[in-house]
């Protein structure tokens, strides 16, 4: 008997119009000890299954749960309000994605976790404190006593998605559910916590089910895979016979739109092409029949069944059995055109440094060194990632660029405009020519503008075009239609709202973007449309890019030129080719190693070990 059993799994959200049917018959296993890992685009159903699991989905009559989910033999589904109280926590807990929301941040950690271990066992607050400094320790965060004490903004974002997860861990659940817990985090601590929950799932022998859009993390952390599309399993098994060889086009196409640590530099991502179904109309055949490269017409009127098509793997494909599912299709790459003349960007020698204050006065008693002597190029028609883990620099570096920091020492110059120092028509020409797009669509539209007003603002600003057909030619561009004008960012998805924002960005016609994380938060398939987009519109527009990610795999599709930053120091540059297949510097290859989907990590089924 397996530690997790679902069978049937439906859940239904009847609001005032049509019912969305966001899981349609879903049938999972997960053994004690064991790493199933759940993928698919947004909307496909991946957390509704999991929330189910949790009792966390509404009640009747907004939601309708269906099927059987047990757990270590017991029925979940129809436990009532007080019974799924003690199972939370108890037998399954859950890591979000986003621990700032998870935490709460009026209290303290050792409170949180205390009452978490005596919300399920009657023991002493004391005994709890105890208990909450080794469900810290288990989630290897340094000096856990103190940790106690301390709030969930005094924390890193990686501290504090380990102290989540002690807090998930503190009543000693048999199954962890973590949904995207790695997802915005540099690829040195995502390396950390994907190690550390797969010493927990051996050491603790729990289960462990692993949400994600990070294939390249499934490989070398899952031992079973399951992809859903439109809230349905359609392709299930042992992860490496999956990913080798996929039999369902969906697989395929995900496979085939994810950046590769061993792809050619700059080649163009094959992304999947169409939108998900709506889940409130509901398609007699294959859901995936629109957007499929190889559809009969028997898939637009015949479901098709999950049915094994090889040993321990299930396919929901007529085409399942077809040879010509082995190779995927393969994206154009970008020739490294070499440019010449000045520089668009250059950074010489630049120092910033915050001074640390203590006591009453708030005296000045140490100085951090976030950037600390760095030089760097960027020419016109090129994009330079800047990478390295969270504290090194990066960021603190752009945003002397952008003006939002003035920096201790050294020059920043744009197209010979000194940054630190311009006139009033030199500041408003960076002003248009610099333009940024950040990492959070969510949060960088206003949800009170149309995007009408969205795009209008910066190009008033500036004393531009802002009439309606400038606004439609901006929207082109970026590949959405005039109707989406009238509408506010919360009618669009996430990838729909980056694209806004890049759209945004290029109304005032810039020559530099600075792209802040700006797919990290991603689906894959989404993920190759925004870089498809971002290098067709480099080509078109001669744009200069200036990078900055944790996704390694992301910069060896996108980047011309790699800088690597290290406790504000640049370690190691030069052209993308020659620090993918030659680092020099120690912390480069680390860097590589750790990224998932690196070779390393099939050889020695670890990620490296990191010394700070």
């Amino acid at each position: 008997m397996s530690l997790l059993e679902i069978d049937g799994l439906t859940v239904t959200f009847t609001p005032r119009a049509r019912p969305v049917h966001a899981v349609a018959g879903v049938d999972l296993r997960v053994d004690a000890g064991e790493t199933l890992a759940v993928v698919g685009e947004s909307g496909s159903g991946k957390t509704v299954t999991a929330l189910s699991i949790l009792g966390l989905t509404p009640r009747p009559p907004v939601c309708h749960t269906t099927g059987s989910i047990r757990l270590d033999g017991v029925e979940l589904t129809g436990l009532g309000a007080r019974e799924w109280r003690s199972v939370r926590g108890r037998e399954v807990a859950m890591v979000f994605q986003d621990p700032t929301a998870a935490l709460n941040p009026l209290l303290t950690l050792g409170t949180q976790i205390a009452d978490a271990v005596r919300a399920h066992e009657p023991v002493s607050r004391a005994a709890a404190r105890e208990r909450a400094v080794a469900a810290l320790e288990l989630a290897r965060l340094p000096e856990p006593r103190r940790r106690l004490e301390q709030y969930p903004h005094q924390l890193s974002g990686g501290m504090r998605q380990r102290a989540a997860i002690a807090l998930a861990l503190a009543a000693g659940p048999k199954l962890l559910i973590a949904d995207e817990p790695t997802t915005a985090l540099d690829v040195a601590v995502q390396a950390e916590i994907l190690d550390m929950l797969d010493s927990l799932r051996r050491d603790l022998g729990m289960g462990l089910v692993l949400i994600t859009h990070d294939l390249g993390t499934v490989a070398s952390h899952a031992d079973r895979v399951a992809v859903m599309y439109a809230g349905r399993v359609v392709e299930t098994g042992p992860t490496a016979q999956v990913l080798s060889d996929p039999r369902m086009p969906y697989t395929r196409a995900l496979l085939a739109a994810t950046p590769r640590l061993d792809a050619p530099a700059r080649q163009r991502l094959v992304a999947i092409g169409g939108q998900p179904p709506d889940l409130a109309a509901p398609v007699p055949g294959c859901a995936f029949a629109p957007r499929c490269p190889v559809v009969l017409d028997v898939c637009r009127t015949d479901r098709p069944a999950l049915e094994p098509h090889a040993p321990d793997q299930l396919a929901a494909c007529h085409h399942a059995d077809a040879p010509a599912l082995a190779a995927p299709p393969v994206g154009a790459v970008a020739a490294d055109i070499a440019r010449t003349g000045p520089p668009v960007v250059e950074f010489d020698d630049v120092v910033l440094h915050y001074p640390v204050r203590k006591g009453a006065l708030r005296r000045v008693v140490d100085q951090v060194r976030a950037v600390d002597g760095v030089s760097l190029l960027l020419r016109p028609g090129r994009t330079l990632a800047l990478v390295g883990e969270s504290g090194s620099g990066k960021t603190s570096l752009t945003r002397t660029l952008l003006r939002l920091e003035r920096p201790t020492g050294g020059t920043i110059r744009y197209d010979g405009i000194d940054v630190t120092r311009p006139d009033r028509a030199q500041l408003r020409r960076l002003q248009r020519e610099v333009q940024v797009v950040f990492q959070n669509p969510y949060a960088s539209l206003d949800p009170r503008m149309t995007v009408a007003q969205i795009l209008v603002e910066p190009l008033r600003v500036h004393r531009l075009d802002a009439s309606r057909s400038e606004l439609v030619r901006l929207l082109d561009q970026v590949g959405l239609d005039a109707t989406a004008l009238d509408r506010y960012p919360a009618a669009f998805s996430g990838g729909q709202r980056q694209r806004i924002a890049i759209a945004r960005a290029l109304g005032p016609r810039p020559r530099l973007i600075v792209c802040d994380e700006a797919v990290s938060a991603l689906d894959v398939s989404i993920q190759a449309q925004v870089l498809n987009l971002l290098g067709d519109l480099q080509r078109e527009h001669d744009l200069a890019y200036l990078f900055i990610t944790h996704d390694l795999a992301v910069v060896r599709s996108v980047a011309h030129d790699i800088a690597v930053m290290r406790h504000g120091r640049i370690v190691e540059q030069g052209r993308a080719e020659d620090i993918y297949d030659r680092p020099t510097h120690e912390y480069t290859r680390l860097l590589l190693e750790a990224a998932p989907g690196h070779p390393a990590q099939a050889r020695t089924g670890r990620t490296p070990t990191w010394s700070r």
